[in-house]
């Protein structure tokens, strides 16, 4: 497996989430929902800016054998990885 292209990937996707994570956190005035949207929809939202502004992009990581469900999966993992202790530091203070 390529880490340097699943990284990219990765960045790539969650620049455009973390935007709107916080957006949506500060628009409802709750960080739990801002955790919540890191996690699901806002990959969905990356997803679809990556689609949208770099297409080309999926032709490269295809022939690295990394298919979008398989890079959708990882970053999905990572977030959630990612989040929990965020998610516990949220709950706890």
């Amino acid at each position: 497996m390529n880490i340097r292209a699943i990284w990219s990937y990765y960045l790539d996707i969650n620049i455009v989430n973390i935007t709107f994570s916080i957006f949506i956190m500060y628009l409802l005035d709750n960080r739990y929902w801002g955790i919540f949207m890191f996690c699901t929809l806002g990959i969905l939202v990356g997803r679809f800016a990556f689609k949208h502004f770099k297409e080309n992009e999926y032709i490269l990581y295809f022939n690295l054998g990394l298919s979008k469900k398989k890079l959708l999966k990882i970053v999905f993992v990572l977030n959630l990885i990612l989040s929990i202790p965020f998610l516990i530091i949220a709950i706890l203070f």
